[in-house]
This record gives C-alpha cells, structure tokens and sequence, in this order.
C-alpha cells in the first residue's frame, strides 16, 4: 500500500482528501482513472465553466488559446538557445571548474523569489 500524509498547516478539504486517497493507490488496477478524476465533486470546485466537458467554446477563445499556445511554444524556443554565459559555464565545468556560486549570488536569488505563503502541489 501506499503511505503519505498530509501537514497539519495545510488545509485540505474531505473531497481533496478522499481524490487524493483513490490517486495514491500503488495497484493501478485499483488507482482511480481520468475519467473518474474528471467526474470527482473535488474537480468540478471552482473550475472555469470552458473546462467542463461538454461546454461550447467560442472561436475568440480558441485563437485566443491558440496564441498563447505560440507564445510558449516560441518561448520554450528560445531558451533552448544557448547564451555566451551558458558556454562559458559549461567550458568551465569541462575544464575542471566548479558549479559553486558565490553568497552574494544565493542571497541575490533568494532576495528576488517572490512568497504568497500559498501552498500549492501537483495533483
């Protein structure tokens, strides 16, 4: 079986519990499906009316969608590309150089992250 548990500090409803309890099922005969997911009380919980199945979607949101769809897409593209910095990092790893940043560095990365305090997972 399968053991997990869930923080005290974080508040999770019956429905979420009881979803989660049919996910976490180590034999996947008895693991709940997509479509049973899809018609769990816990998935219809705020989920925008477009993303109900069944429910006619205009043509202005499909190019819509279909926009911001290009954008990740060119997005994506465009940090596959490499950077002088991301060559120089990596010909230096190759000649023996270490990954290790400097404190001023961690303490300027963890200055610039952004917390809501929300706790937020992947179901």
């Amino acid at each position: 079986s399968v053991h997990y548990s869930i923080p005290d500090y974080v508040r999770v409803s019956q429905d979420c519990k009881h979803l989660l309890s049919r996910i976490f099922v180590a034999d996947p005969e008895k693991r709940i499906t997509i479509e049973e997911i899809k018609t769990h009380p816990w998935f219809f919980k705020n989920l925008p009316e477009e993303y109900k199945e069944g429910q006619v979607v205009n043509e202005e949101d499909k190019q819509e969608s279909s926009q911001i769809e290009e954008e990740i897409v060119a997005i994506v593209q465009e940090a596959k590309k490499p950077t002088a910095e991301g060559a120089a990092l990596i010909n230096g790893l190759l000649m023996g150089g270490s990954m290790d940043l400097d404190d001023s560095e961690l303490d300027a990365d963890i200055d610039d992250v952004e917390m809501s305090g929300d706790f937020v997972c992947a179901l």
